[in-house]
């Protein structure tokens, strides 16, 4: 999925927002596509007081609101007539699910939430939720509570992994292997693709109750309910065996039990796959994980270098690392017939 960064955008709109501005004109964005204004408008045109009634934006701010979209070139006008800019229609609409805009914008929103006190986080050390003294549960514990929350986080996450999950399956030669554990694999987008491009393989998605649910519906309209399968589970407990290959895809920081337990769980010949954002040896790239940190993610913090080592020390040997997709790394490794010492 490709994201509107700023370089879509036409130079004449970039010349007006500096980079304070920024701040304001990417929250309006997010105000827009929380709205959803880019959807009621896909493939029509309408009045100020139509968007406005059926947004429920007030009147005092609406046509200033329309107006400011237009100068960012996601909207266009004719008097009192508004539609959707073509920006707005490929990354809004053909780009993104409606579980993107339920999910993200709100993540965004939280986001900048957080950064309003970013200063106060910078100069005492503690976290957003510390200073504010807010207690947020596990985010695994809001999905079996809230199954809207739970199909909206794990049907983003679908749509956000389809770039990674056909690089991994390119990347990767499974033609002898039979049998993948998705550890922690959520909506099972990984597995999908790479049951898809290996006929022979079978896979088993391993995540919470409301979770494996979601997935077993994108399996089914995947054409693939007879090779993929779900299996709710905790996985920090001891893994499931039978498996030639463990994959853990974006599960946050990958903890030095949970690769032991892949280690114990494989057969000797195994192969474990990581697959995530991991910083660069300099500690620089890429942004977007560096600047999370500031408002709470659990997001690793790892280089893609140590994370091989701690892939090592785990037992696993030929590891290998490539950043083969954007900022995603794919590390590799092999269970020996033997445990070597490190």
């Amino acid at each position: 999925m490709e994201q509107p960064t700023l370089d879509n955008f036409p130079k004449e709109v970039l010349r007006k927002i500096d980079i304070q501005r920024a701040f304001i004109v990417s929250r309006l964005v997010v105000a827009a596509e929380r709205l959803q204004v880019f959807r009621l408008l896909h493939g029509k045109r309408m009045t100020a007081d139509a968007i406005g009634r059926a947004l429920k934006v007030h009147k005092f701010y609406l046509l200033t609101f329309l107006d400011a979209l237009v100068s960012l070139n996601l909207l266009r006008k004719t008097a009192d007539i508004y539609w959707n800019a073509p920006l707005a229609e490929k990354y809004f609409i053909k780009e993104r699910s409606i579980y993107w805009t339920r999910q993200y914008s709100k993540e965004c929103v939280q986001a900048y939430e957080a950064l309003t006190l970013l200063e106060n986080v910078l100069t005492s050390g503690r976290s957003y939720d510390s200073l504010k003294r807010v207690k947020k549960p596990r985010y695994t514990e809001v999905m079996k509570r809230d199954p809207r929350q739970a199909e909206d986080f794990t049907q983003m996450l679908f749509h956000l992994h389809q770039g990674d999950a056909e690089a991994l399956a390119n990347y990767l030669d499974l033609t002898e292997r039979r049998s993948l554990l998705d550890v922690g694999g959520g909506s099972g987008v990984m597995s999908i693709a790479l049951a898809k491009k290996n006929s022979a393989l079978r896979a088993v998605i391993l995540d919470i109750p409301p979770v494996c649910k979601i997935a077993a519906g994108n399996i089914l309209r995947a054409g693939l309910a007879g090779r993929v399968v779900t299996q709710p589970g905790d996985i920090h407990d001891p893994l499931p065996t039978g498996h030639d290959v463990i994959i853990f895809c974006d599960i946050g920081p990958l903890s030095k039990q949970l690769l032991r337990n892949a280690f114990q769980s494989l057969p000797p010949q195994g192969l474990i796959v990581v697959v995530d954002m991991y910083l660069s040896k300099d500690h620089t790239q890429p942004l977007d994980r560096l600047v999370s940190h500031f408002y709470g993610s659990s997001f690793p913090r790892e280089t893609w270098a140590e994370m091989v080592e701690t892939v090592k020390a785990a037992g696993f040997r030929a590891v290998k690392a490539r950043n083969m997709y954007r900022d995603v790394w794919f590390i590799t490794g092999i269970k020996p017939h033997r445990r070597q010492s490190s």
